[in-house]
């Protein structure tokens, strides 16, 4: 039989084709819960650390950062709001969420998780230019805005076919009033791998790119340092960096294969009763869970693992308690120790942040009296009021990768 059959039919004078369960048991629905529940209050505790940081310590207003609070707000929002959209769908036989579901949810997922690759896409050239590229190359802090507010628009206008091209449809059955969203048969498969490309693939293919492009440049420079007998600095920034490059691919990996996978699944699917049960739907879940866990996990990946937010987070009322910069992706005590024990004949170029920078001699004589051993040197100062920006020493470009 053709289609125009099929919508032509009257179906109040048959029942309901399928059998009827209406809500999932009260066992599956606590256990996906409970899952939804820990990274989704893990990753709004961890992406608004950050953002409140950034909020209370204007000396880490750079454009950098600019784009790190971006993505952690791109985070935080998309936990606050998508999973329990999924879950409500996951949990209910029919579509309850009606007309403004059908259209709303949709296009604020898909707007979310297209403005948090281009989030991340931003924080990769970032750290690109900063590593392999020419001052000129990088953001600056009004560029970095127009950026972000670039994203954002340009998210949203991709998103649109989810407005558009969808229709909450009601099916009144002989027993039943069946209730679903219905998407454009025609638009929507090709928009489907279209959004595949730009949340899959795209990333992944730019994160190799400067990951890889960031580690051939500090193989090149410690090379060429180890010549001359140095190069120590860079080394262990290029170990630094092999690390987070490593945290970075395998999470998005291991988030966003799963996501591929199901989108090939469901073009494939038959157009069968109960087609999408069973091991797809548990391929459905899994997939959605764990591009929610990225969102949570990247706040670890780009801010905990950046040295000036963790000494930040021992400063910040109402962070500060927690002491995350004190255990929070930092190495042992140990091997803090040795690498102090190496490092204490290696020669260093420090600058004083947000003071008149010192001569040579000065520099040399004052470190000399110091004995600096540390990566960082902090001054106190007597003042009246408690300052979260002390004067301190640091090393040049340690802090960018």
């Amino acid at each position: 039989m053709d289609d125009d059959y099929w919508l032509n039919l009257d179906t109040s004078k048959y029942n309901f084709p399928n059998t009827l369960w209406h809500i999932k048991p009260p066992k599956e629905i606590a256990i996906k819960v409970s899952a939804m529940l820990i990274i989704g209050v893990t990753g709004i505790i961890l992406n608004s650390i950050i953002l409140l940081i950034l909020f209370k310590n204007r000396w880490l207003w750079c454009p950098s950062n600019y784009l790190i609070g971006n993505l952690a707000l791109v985070d935080l929002i998309t936990l606050l709001l998508c999973p329990w959209f999924m879950l409500v769908r996951d949990f209910y036989q029919q579509y309850v969420l009606k007309h403004f579901g059908c259209y709303f949810e949709g296009f604020l997922q898909a707007s979310l998780l297209l403005t948090g690759v281009g989030a991340i896409m931003l924080v990769s050239y970032d750290r690109l230019a900063a590593a392999a590229l020419t001052p000129d190359a990088r953001v600056t802090k009004s560029a970095a805005l127009k950026l972000i507010a670039t994203s954002w628009i340009a998210a949203m206008l991709m998103s649109l076919p989810w407005i558009l091209k969808r229709d909450y449809v009601e099916r009144q059955w002989k027993n039943y009033l069946e209730t679903f969203c219905a998407e454009d048969d025609k638009v929507l498969p090709i928009y489907w791998h279209f959004t595949l490309l730009v949340l899959v693939w795209i990333p992944l293919g730019l994160m190799v790119l400067t990951y890889g492009a960031i580690m051939w440049r500090l193989e090149w420079s410690a090379r060429k340092l180890s010549l001359k007998g140095t190069g120590l600095a860079v080394a262990k920034a290029k170990t630094s960096a092999m690390r987070i490059a490593a945290c970075v691919l395998l999470t998005s990996v291991i988030c966003r294969i799963p996501y591929t996978i199901l989108m090939y699944w469901r073009n494939r699917l038959s157009n069968e009763v109960n087609s999408v049960e069973g091991s797809y739907d548990a391929m459905w879940f899994a997939a959605n869970y764990l591009i929610y866990m990225n969102c949570a996990v990247n706040p670890l990946i780009y801010g905990f693992t950046n040295r000036r937010f963790r000494k930040a987070m021992d400063r910040t009322p109402g962070v500060a308690w927690c002491k995350f910069g004190s255990w929070c992706c930092v190495c042992p005590v140990y091997t803090r120790k040795r690498i102090l024990e190496v490092d204490k004949n290696t020669e260093k170029v420090f600058v004083i942040e947000d003071t008149p920078r010192p001569n040579r001699k000065l520099a040399h004589v004052i470190k000399n009296i110091l004995h600096i051993n540390k990566e960082t040197l902090d001054f106190s100062v007597k003042i009246d009021e408690v300052t979260t920006k002390p004067t301190k020493v640091t090393p040049l470009k340690l802090d960018q990768l």
